[in-house]
């Protein structure tokens, strides 16, 4: 599903996929349910007023890990 196992390992998924029904048919639902997730994520965005918050929070906290960083650089 997520291409993190190596081709031998695809390989054997894959034959027990086709004898195992049981698991074929939840490997089936799973990779429906990701697929519909994805294409509702990409319907969807964020509401204006969201964003604006997020990107406020972003660069405040950005501000105090650069003032933060600032004060603990030693005094030459």
């Amino acid at each position: 599903m997520d291409r993190e196992l190596s081709d031998e390992d695809i390989a054997h998924v894959r034959g027990h996929l086709n004898a195992c029904g049981g698991c074929l048919h939840i490997f089936q639902f799973e990779e429906s349910l990701r697929r519909l997730v994805k294409v509702r994520c990409q319907e969807q965005s964020a509401p204006e007023s969201l964003r604006a918050k997020i990107t406020l929070s972003l660069a405040t906290e950005q501000l105090r890990i650069q003032q933060t960083r600032s004060r603990q650089r030693p005094t030459a």
